[in-house]
């Protein structure tokens, strides 16, 4: 080709590039199914502008990951775990670039670093008594045979046991208490660094997802939102007999509180025909019982030796029961469970059988709920979140409801970039969002954590991807495990400073309850029936 055709080919796309530029919009377009294509705008192109990412060294230096099992087990979700948000995928001229923003950020961060400023717990009217009955709760533990449960409701920011095995493991080191709480048969995406797992045949797992494609019609999902069962769930019982198995062993990689349970039990419920359960270790079955059909929510408990490499239960029988989860505790102490609910912007607990819910909170003896929510919905970029507010408030005066000693801290939206002239950028709606869940805490009653802020604020999420080592991955939405216990730690100290300012200030046996003010921003039973276009928001718990 000669030279002035090459050149007149390369001036035609540049005139291209352009064009496409300038009319597609700034925020892109979406094709269905969900397909959303960006492009630089023309401004962007032609004067080139960088953003000032976050120095985000004070953070980590005053909340570095050195003192757990961070250096063993590295990122502990790989590269095969995919983001249940939209935005992230990084494309090859960010892959290029990553280098020289590391230098670039390195280079801008303070020669003697400050100490951060701490994040602490906020309330709704400054009124810290809304946690007072936890603290209480803590207060009482010295010398009791008593065993607090905390539940930690996520989405995929939580998966894998992030932020909750460090949470976990400080709160039983000052509190007492072991193992790694309540967890499902089937694992959601089979990763938790707190154990290792195997199945036998048989075993399926059913959650909200699968009830417009499910041969059951019932909606008792319970605590962790989902059940499983080793028989195929048929209106009808077979004559043929199925066994199934979960083995747990002792995980190399988690920390050696996790494996000193001494107690090891099974909720189940609603099974048509007995079954036999068996509990196997040190290469012997040391118990077997027949279970008789029930319509209730039922369990099965074994005191087991502390520290155990391995254990095995076992299950036989033509009609399996709803096995609602396995918990692994100590009998006094803390229990903290990991329930990572990918795709869920944590609206979705009202949509289900909310008495079977409460049963089982109430029969687990739960003290308080954390509630980490956000990324899901950053996607969905609105001017205006009042309809999330209001549908979060729903769900949070639901589990208030559970009974008057459960607190709840909700955990704000943390930071996720998006590429715009190649740059990395926070999302425009990431404060809006944050602002929803904290005007919803406050007005159910609930504590509030600023996630977002704890970060480092706007376009802080690169600070943490490209952080040495890397403290998020590089689809700029999940933390590494080491960037998860960074976000932990903060969360733990505002959490103790809570409960210290609690011992100093609250009278003796006091925990007066908080009213929660729900005068001022409208009518949350009304949403049982609000417009299609208020019910936007589908929760997808797989």
């Amino acid at each position: 080709m000669k030279p002035h055709k090459i050149f007149l080919t390369f001036l035609s796309i540049l005139a291209l590039i352009a064009l496409i530029a300038f009319f597609l919009p700034s925020g892109g377009v979406v094709i269905p199914p969900g397909i959303h294509i960006n492009f630089p705008s023309l401004k962007s192109l032609v004067n080139y502008e960088e953003v000032q990412y976050k120095d985000i060294s004070s953070i980590v230096e005053n909340n570095r990951p050195v003192d757990t099992i961070a250096p063993v087990i590295g990122d502990t979700l790989g590269r095969n775990a995919a983001s249940d948000t939209t935005p992230g995928k990084e494309d090859s001229a960010a892959a290029t670039r990553q280098d020289t923003i590391a230098d670039a950020i390195q280079r801008k961060q303070r020669p003697r670093v400050k100490k951060n400023r701490q994040k602490n717990l906020q309330y709704p009217r400054n009124d810290p008594s809304v946690l007072y009955p936890f603290f209480r709760s803590l207060e009482q533990l010295p010398g009791q045979d008593k065993l607090i449960r905390i539940l930690h409701y996520g989405d995929s920011q939580i998966e894998g046991d992030r932020i909750s095995s460090y949470l976990r493991n400080q709160l039983q080191k000052e509190f007492g208490g072991a193992g790694i709480g309540l967890f499902p048969v089937v694992l959601p995406n089979n990763t938790n660094i707190a154990l290792r797992h195997s199945l036998t045949r048989h075993w399926s797992r059913f959650t909200p997802h699968e009830l417009d494609e499910a041969n059951f019609r019932h909606e008792r999902f319970g605590v962790l939102m989902s059940f499983s069962r080793f028989s195929p769930y048929y209106s009808y019982y077979q004559d043929e007999v199925y066994e199934a198995g979960i083995r747990i062993a002792d995980s190399p990689i988690s920390f050696d509180l996790n494996s000193q349970f001494t107690r090891c039990r099974i909720f189940f419920g609603y099974n048509e025909k007995p079954f036999i359960v068996k509990m196997n270790y040190e290469d012997q079955t040391k118990d077997a019982d027949m279970m008789p059909a029930t319509n209730s929510l039922k369990e099965i408990s074994w005191n087991v030796p502390p520290g155990l490499d391995e254990l095995t239960v076992t299950f036989q029988g033509n009609h399996s029961p709803d096995i609602y989860g396995m918990a692994l505790d100590g009998k006094r102490g803390i229990a903290l469970d990991n329930i990572p609910l990918r795709g869920s912007s944590g609206t979705g607990f009202t949509q289900y059988d909310t008495a079977f819910l409460k049963t089982m909170m109430n029969h687990l003896k739960i003290k308080l709920i954390m509630l980490h929510f956000g990324i899901n919905l950053v996607p969905l970029v609105r001017e205006d979140y009042t309809f999330y507010e209001n549908r979060f408030y729903r769900q949070l005066k639901m589990l208030k409801s559970v009974n008057e000693d459960v607190s709840i801290i909700v955990m704000g939206v943390s930071d996720m970039s998006r590429k715009e002239g190649g740059n990395y950028r926070s999302w425009p709606n990431i404060e809006k969002i944050r602002d929803a869940q904290k005007s919803a805490a406050f007005r159910a009653g609930c504590a509030f954590w600023d996630t977002f802020e704890a970060m480092g604020g706007k376009n802080s999420m690169p600070g943490w991807v490209f952080s040495n080592p890397p403290l998020a991955r590089k689809d700029f939405t999940h933390f590494t495990y080491k960037g998860s216990v960074v976000i932990a730690k903060m969360f733990y100290k505002a959490l103790m400073k809570g409960y210290r300012d609690y011992q100093q200030q609250a009278p003796t046996g006091s925990a007066k309850a908080y009213l929660p003010d729900t005068t001022g921003t409208g009518q949350p039973d009304s949403l049982k029936h609000a417009p299609a276009q208020h019910q936007g928001l589908t929760d997808s718990i797989r």
